[in-house]
């Protein structure tokens, strides 16, 4: 099963928050955006089996902060 990524991308107003290409909400702060992606992700894979990773982009570099499955 593909791996189903949760995307931050800084914005000028915060953090946009994307569930696979599908952009989900904004955020302010990157903290919240960060926690709401990592609970979205892990209960996700707890309660569906399914493989999750939270990931920021910034311009062509991404870096994985959390994978869970």
């Amino acid at each position: 099963m593909q791996r189903l990524l949760f995307t931050l991308v800084p914005i000028a107003t915060g953090w946009q928050l994307y569930e696979g290409p599908q952009g989900r909400t904004c955020y302010p702060r990157f903290d919240d955006a960060r926690d709401s992606a990592g609970l979205m992700a892990a209960t996700l894979h707890e309660h569906h089996g399914i493989p999750t990773a939270v990931v920021v982009g910034v311009g062509a570099e991404s870096v994985m902060l959390a994978v869970h499955g």
